[in-house]
């Protein structure tokens, strides 16, 4: 029987395992790296001392680790292999990583640069996340517990003192003996009080403090003191040491380290959320402007109850590709305006209801306050006799007079309000002002408390309709006294839901959403508007991860909503969007078309169903669909913006490219209007212009899209250096998306590195696969297979995928681009002539062609060289 002191470098233990050497040490053994000799790979084997399995509560804990580590399957957590025993020796083998724990690491590296500790940080957050949704508790998190691998990715470890969600009490296992670590005990482990998933968010708060300032926050010459200090006492903000940190990530970790349970982070996806989502933030130049509005790009403004989709998903479900190398899009806007001016009253009333602002216990009111703001745009939207332009994600100062806030929505008239007080006692002031005459014309104050927030809305709702010298029908009436739902509780969790999803935290916001709209539904299995946002959230999830499961969930959730509430638009804006991103664009145009019948004053409606046209191929129904949106309110510059990508599509570029400049030129700070300025520039071969474009736009946001696409630019003035680095650093940013991907294999092949590109293609193509699956009719995943398959050397492949995707649609110039490419690629140089002809002259721009490294070897045939030349514009 082998002796665990005496286990060298070079001894068997059992007959699988060779010693390489000895790792670490602990309370209950040691653990050596090993050979597996079984299956030829390097394993850790964790054998524990002679004499500690003798404790049957060692042996319960040693059994724990295998059964709930090996239960999580996460990319952050490490894996268990197996149990085994050797004589009387109890072992267990699971992944090695090379590298030191957390603690050796800190103190190897006492200043972290920021950057990697919030990446620490988010992976830290993503393993728990994933324990905690297997209903496993680690109960020990602490730096010695997580492993740093030699390229940053961190591992949390050592399951022993785990514990499921359903298992009793997990504050002690008998009097005095208590789980887990004391430096790093939550307090109401301290106090042997029930424990749950939260405290490992404590625990994960307090590496996150001694990770930016070297130390926990509570020290002391005893045990005993520093558990005192744990539950008396408030940690110091750890800006104190370290007066660099930023505000936000400061924030997260003192929420970490609430000492109750209910006031931290409730979940690790929270956590997740917030810094994914704030940490990607950049703060506006100039911030000095006391009237600001922020607006996402398409926040579906006037039936927000259901519409206000994720950020996340805006990048991909309203961009238009100009080449399939890019995306037209930013993932948010900051600012924007493309009005002339305020429109005037005699051409009607353009109502904005902005965000009421929150005075006093912001925590239990924010969310009230943006569920009246979602409430009243509801309610009125059912009203013909007023233009909604309300954008649930407007922020508006006091400071200075409304002018601009109206310009910026294209409204008239201004609804704003004030909540103050707290939950138990709310003063709620609403105004609304003529912005056109720069005047109040109404101001009235409303009190409850918030279990009355459904009748509060109702008061207010009757006031302001009489205080806009409205005369609704008496059917307007009876669907605006409507209420979604008569459970409050559901309503206040339904209202939690929306606020988790328009957060700043754009990809990630749409799975703490999640939970409160399914709890909602449990409380009211009625609740067609808890649905509708279970669809928005897993259709957001689906097309941040391409994860099929979360398109399915979307399906289910959205026809469940219109199961049960068929007369409500917003139902249909849900169902439409949902299949339209399932690939079931004739399903979307009919449930969009439904819903523009009970809400015709929909701009937001008109821009959904331009956008399932356009997947549909129906070029000139998408221009008319959006210029409809424009005659509902032709005052919002969105619809503008949507309109310039349209004309995009049918090769009209030069009314693109002065629409997308001219929401520069009013808003500086305009994301969107800088990445599709720069997308213009570009489909227009003025490629040096398009670069300082998506710089600005990675400056104001730095998402993959950005990255992407300047390294597309790099790629095309055969910059390669600068490419690669940028579209690895939008890979770095979106590895779920396969666009970058694609466009990261196409610099490594035109840079002369053909092996190292062949197998980022096949990253692509899986990637691809993946939007198949999902979306079988999806021609963009299928003109993107045929080119990485032609790219790679396999034309029969290549050939078959086009010639998919140009049954589905004969029309889209993309596509046929494509094939083109794949012709070239196949030694077919006249019939990819005879196509290339045929993109361009329906509007493919010829400097793409010119610049397409693909078509090298064309370039010097005549009839390339004339081609080219009937379709060269001047230079500009």
């Amino acid at each position: 029987m082998p002796d665990t002191a005496v286990l060298g470098a070079g001894s068997d233990f059992g007959p699988r395992y060779r010693i390489e050497c000895l790792v670490g040490q602990g309370g209950m053994g040691r653990v050596y790296k090993a050979w597996d000799q079984g299956l030829d790979r390097v394993v850790a084997i964790k054998v524990v001392r002679p004499g500690a399995m003798s404790d049957t509560e060692a042996l319960k804990r040693f059994k724990q680790e295998l059964l709930l580590a090996s239960k999580i399957s996460h990319k952050n957590i490490l894996r268990i292999h197996d149990m085994g025993e050797v004589g009387d020796v109890k072992f267990i083998s699971m992944a090695y990583v090379e590298g030191p724990n957390l603690h050796q690491f800190l103190q190897e590296n006492p200043k972290l640069p920021f950057e990697r500790i919030v990446s620490f940080a988010q992976q830290l957050a993503e393993a728990l996340a994933a324990a905690h949704a297997e209903g496993v508790v680690h109960r020990d998190l602490k730096p010695q517990n997580i492993l740093v691998a030699k390229d940053d990715r961190v591992y949390v470890t050592d399951f022993g003192l785990a514990k499921s969600f359903q298992d009793e009490d997990i504050g002690m296992t008998r009097a005095g003996a208590f789980l887990g670590t004391p430096r790093y005990m939550s307090p109401e482990q301290v106090e042997g009080k029930t424990a749950d998933h939260r405290s490992d968010l404590y625990a994960y708060g307090l590496v996150l403090y001694e990770m930016v300032t070297g130390d926990v926050p509570f020290t002391g010459e005893s045990t005993l003191k520093v558990m005192y200090q744990r539950i008396h006492e408030s940690p110091k903000s750890p800006k104190l040491f370290n007066p660099d940190l930023p505000d936000w990530f400061v924030r997260v970790i003192m929420r970490c380290l609430e000492k109750t349970p209910a006031s931290r982070y409730q979940s690790a996806r929270e956590i997740l959320a917030d810094l994914q989502g704030a940490g990607a933030s950049v703060a506006a130049p100039g911030a000095t402007r006391t009237v600001g509005i922020e607006l996402p790009e398409f926040a579906e403004r006037p039936w927000a109850w259901a519409m206000a989709a994720a950020l996340g998903i805006l990048i991909l479900a309203f961009a238009i590709p100009p080449v399939r190398h890019r995306i037209l899009g930013a993932e948010r806007a900051k600012t924007g305006s493309l009005a002339s001016g305020i429109p005037p009253l005699e051409r009607g009333k353009f109502v904005a209801v902005l965000p009421f602002r929150v005075l006093g216990d912001v925590q239990s009111l924010d969310h009230v306050a943006e569920g009246l703001n979602e409430a009243l745009s509801a309610k009125l939207f059912q009203l013909k006799d007023l233009h909604l332009t309300s954008d649930p994600a407007a922020k508006v100062s006091d400071k200075e007079p409304l002018e601009k806030a109206g310009r910026a929505l294209g409204a008239n008239l201004l609804v704003t309000g004030v909540v103050q007080g707290s939950a138990d006692n709310m003063r709620i002031i609403v105004n609304l002002d003529d912005v056109s005459e720069g005047k109040r014309t109404w101001s009235q104050e409303f009190s409850g408390v918030s279990k009355d927030l459904l009748s509060i809305e109702d008061q207010i709702s009757a006031q302001l309709v009489t205080a806009l010298a409205l005369k609704p029908t008496n059917e307007e009436m009876a669907r605006s006294a409507e209420r979604p739902t008569d459970n409050v509780e559901a309503y206040d969790l339904y209202l939690r839901g929306r606020q988790s999803l328009r957060g700043p935290d754009s990809v990630k916001a749409p799975q703490k959403s999640i939970d409160y709209f399914q709890q909602a539904i449990q409380k009211d299995p009625e609740f067609a508007l808890a649905y509708a946002g279970l669809a928005d959230a897993s259709v957001a999830i689906y097309m941040n991860t391409k994860d099929g499961f979360w398109a399915q969930k979307a399906v289910g959730a959205a026809e469940r909503a219109e199961q049960l509430k068929d007369d409500v638009p917003e139902v249909h804006f849900s169902l439409g969007f949902v299949y339209q991103q399932t690939g079931k664009t004739a399903q979307a145009i009919a449930e969009l078309k439904r819903g523009l019948q009970l809400a015709p004053n929909s701009d937001a409606g008109y821009r959904r169903l331009g956008n399932a046209y356009l997947d549909s191929g129906q070029k000139e129904e998408a221009i008319a669909a959006y210029k409809k949106g424009i005659g509902v309110n032709p005052y919002y510059w969105v619809l503008h913006i949507e309109l310039g990508r349209a004309y995009f599509s049918i090769g009209q570029n030069e009314k693109a490219l002065g629409e997308f400049k001219r929401v520069t030129e009013l808003e500086p700070e305009n994301v969107t209007g800088w990445d599709d300025l720069a997308g213009a520039y570009e489909r227009m071969g003025r490629y040096q212009e398009s670069i300082p474009a998506y710089r600005k736009s990675i400056e104001l946001a730095p998402t993959w899209l950005a990255y992407s696409n300047l390294g597309y630019v790099y790629t095309v003035l055969k910059q390669y250096p600068q490419a690669i680095q940028a579209l690895e650093k939008s890979v770095e940013l979106g590895p779920y998306q396969e666009l970058p991907v694609g466009n990261l294999a196409d610099a490594y092949r035109y840079s002369g590195q053909k092996d190292k590109a062949d197998v980022i293609y096949d990253k692509a193509i899986a990637l691809a696969f993946q939007e198949l699956q999902v979306n079988p009719q999806s021609t963009n995943a299928m003109g993107d297979l045929a080119e990485y398959y032609a790219k790679k050397g396999e034309p029969m492949r290549a050939s078959e995928f086009i010639r998919r995707a140009r049954g589905i649609d004969k029309k889209d110039v993309e596509l046929i681009f494509s094939q083109a490419t794949v012709e070239n690629l196949a030694s077919q140089p006249s019939d990819s002539i005879r196509t290339l002809r045929d993109a361009l002259s329906k509007g493919y721009p010829v400097q793409e062609v010119e610049s397409n490294p693909d078509f090298d070897n064309l370039k010097s045939r005549p009839e390339f060289q004339a081609l080219v030349k009937e379709f060269r514009q001047p230079a500009k």
